[in-house]
């Protein structure tokens, strides 16, 4: 028996891959952070910008009552520590997206920032590119914020395409 246990989990162990798990994870956090923006944009009536701070691996939200993009006295701002195995940086293959119209119309980075207006929308498209294992294309995940609609999409990187993840 302990023979047939031991052949069993040498099969599946490899199989077994903890850094696609984390980068789920990671993935799903900054969704959240981005769509509870867009909430909080719209219930509360006042922009909301996510920054991203990739040196310190979080994501910071302020609710920007005056327009200026930056916090002031009274404006609630909030930062989101990410799993610290979380890599912010440019993968081996890129998003295909359609391209961009006009200066500015988008943001493929992993620094950068996003004002979501509470009419629905946001300031710029915008693409976070994150990983846990930047070695492992399978563990590339990437969350998209469209400027037209507000709207937070995630995708997966397989090791050859993009496709979209339910979040």
């Amino acid at each position: 028996m302990l023979l047939v246990l031991t052949l069993l989990t040498a099969f599946a162990a490899p199989r077994v891959d903890l850094s696609r798990f984390r980068s789920d994870a990671i993935a799903r956090q900054a969704v959240s952070v981005f769509a509870s923006a867009a909430r909080t944009a719209r219930q509360r009536r006042t922009d909301v910008v996510v920054r991203v701070d990739s040196a310190r691996r979080r994501l910071g939200t302020l609710e920007d009552r005056n327009g200026n993009g930056g916090p002031d006295g009274g404006e609630r701002e909030v930062w989101t520590d990410l799993d610290p195995t979380a890599e912010l940086r440019d993968p081996p293959v890129r998003l295909p997206l359609p391209a961009a119209r006009g200066a500015g119309a988008e943001t493929e980075s992993a620094a950068g920032r996003v004002a979501f207006h509470p009419a629905g929308g946001a300031s710029a498209d915008l693409v976070l590119y994150l990983t846990s294992d930047p070695a492992q294309p399978s563990a590339w995940r990437a969350v998209q914020v469209s400027r037209r609609t507000g709207g937070v999409q995630l995708w997966r990187f397989d090791g050859a395409r993009w496709t979209r993840g339910r979040t």
